[in-house]
């Protein structure tokens, strides 16, 4: 999977979705976009002025915005409407929107009429970085993050950094927390980016091909995260206990805000495993604390986080499997950690934000 075929950006990006909108329209085949509210609002205007084809209607399906919404209940409808317009397994759907939009989008198309062609154009930092890379699809299942879903590559990403204009600065954090994550696991530089000094869409250009080249290098290698892959959940593991947590108890937690948290947890258990230094540590809970606001909980929801983690799709039994860094830009996956030291970790969590606050 080479970058420059699998992910475009800009002009590239803009002369490919052109060409398969007129295709469409000349093969009479069906071409149906699927945004959130949100993205309906301020994205679909933006990328209908980029195309310069006013002669064509835009299909468009329209879900409710938030995780919340991230769910069977929603796949159905998209479903439906898919039917409703008459798509076949020649249709097309393009995923307008951030990781919410481009997981279920994603998810829909790989079942309905089991598979139907599919391209994700990411609004968000978190989307163009991660989320719309590598082919992994899900719905969120009794508060789990993703516990339903498949492997289905886009055809496409079409990467255009206009979109990030539109959207906050929490929602633009939120996927900075993805991109030191990369850091971590593969390009120790991508630590060192100030996102404050980035005051324009165009500043993030090459921070983004950097991230969707390491990520489509590990995905083409391992595509259904048998192996090497799973260095991409470096964070996930804490960080999808407290998405889940928080999504249970209606509290506001973004996805790059609850993985920035779980790499802090995580990264002591790299401390206490394989002899990460400290600073390390320290110096990225500066980061941490300078740029979110760090997730607190109570030490009483412990036991019920760690609960959480036993659900986690990386598991095997009732085993908890995390990815570790054994040292800056290189980790280890399926690393096996007690009940006792994830307590441990989380009640360090913490005592360090606490600390650093």
């Amino acid at each position: 999977m080479n970058i420059s075929v699998s992910v475009l950006f800009g002009d590239d990006a803009i002369q490919l979705l052109r060409s398969e909108l007129i295709t469409s329209r000349e093969n009479h085949r069906t071409c149906i976009f699927l945004t959130d509210q949100n993205t309906a609002h301020f994205c679909l205007p933006i990328l209908r002025s980029l195309i310069q084809l006013p002669e064509i209607e835009l299909h468009n399906i329209i879900i409710p915005a938030g995780e919340e919404f991230k769910n069977l209940d929603t796949a159905s409808k998209i479903w439906s409407e898919l039917t409703n317009f008459g798509a076949g397994r020649d249709a097309l759907l393009i995923n307008l929107g951030g990781g919410v939009v481009t997981d279920i989008g994603g998810f829909a198309a790989s079942c309905f009429k089991r598979g139907i062609r599919t391209i994700h154009i990411p609004t968000t930092l978190l989307g163009m970085v991660d989320a719309a890379i590598g082919g992994k699809t899900g719905v969120d299942f009794q508060f789990l993050k993703n516990h339903i879903g498949t492997f289905y590559p886009p055809e496409r990403v079409l990467i255009l950094t206009e979109f990030l204009n539109t959207i906050p600065q929490r929602q633009l954090l939120s996927g900075y927390g993805e991109v030191l994550k990369y850091g971590f696991i593969a390009h120790p530089e991508l630590i060192t980016i100030d996102p404050s000094h980035l005051t324009s869409s165009n500043g993030w250009e090459p921070s983004i091909r950097i991230c969707a080249d390491i990520k489509l290098e590990i995905t083409q290698n391992d595509p259904n995260e048998k192996g090497l892959r799973k260095i991409l959940n470096f964070g996930h593991t804490i960080g999808h206990a407290l998405e889940s947590y928080a999504l249970e108890s209606n509290i506001s937690l973004y996805h790059g805000e609850a993985i920035a948290a779980g790499m802090l947890v995580e990264l002591y258990f790299s401390h206490k495993l394989f002899g990460l230094s400290e600073q390390i540590i320290h110096n990225y809970a500066s980061i941490f604390t300078n740029h979110f606001s760090p997730f607190t909980y109570s030490p009483d929801i412990i036991e019920n986080l760690i609960e959480r983690m036993i659900q986690d799709k990386k598991n095997a039994g009732k085993s908890i499997r995390f990815v570790l860094i054994t040292e800056l830009g290189k980790a280890s996956y399926d690393v096996e950690i007690s009940s006792e030291m994830i307590r441990e970790g989380l009640v360090y969590y913490l005592d360090l934000i606490g600390t650093a606050c």
